[in-house]
């Protein structure tokens, strides 16, 4: 669905930023992306873990390659970029500095792994 037909989807049901459907669904994502948050976390903290039980080299190529793979981003997708714009005025929680230090820090083996 293009751009047009999601503000074509709003307007025929009146509801514009305010409109509670829209707001329910974009606390939904919103949910949905802290528990992607999360998860990516997860992946990244096991990896390096991983690494320390293999041999230098092996554990050095996956330490470089810890973030291959992980979630799509979803820049430019209609329905996310009214998701960040109604809830985070066009920020984007996947690349915000608090998320992204935890993610500096799960690379170095420094947050705390669930297992």
């Amino acid at each position: 669905m293009n751009k047009s037909s999601y503000i074509d989807l709003i307007d025929e049901f009146d509801c514009a930023d305010s409109c509670d459907a829209v707001i329910a669904l974009c606390e939904l994502v919103d949910n949905l992306v802290r528990d992607v948050q999360f998860l990516e976390l997860e992946v990244i903290s096991t990896r390096y873990l991983l690494s320390q039980y293999l041999d230098k080299e092996e554990g050095e190529l996956l330490r470089m390659d810890i973030l291959s793979n992980l979630t799509a981003r979803y820049e430019g997708d209609p329905a996310y970029e009214m998701y960040k714009t109604i809830m985070y005025s066009g920020g984007d929680p996947m690349e915000f500095r608090e998320y992204s230090t935890k993610v500096q820090m799960a690379i170095k083996g420094e947050w705390p792994c669930f297992h």
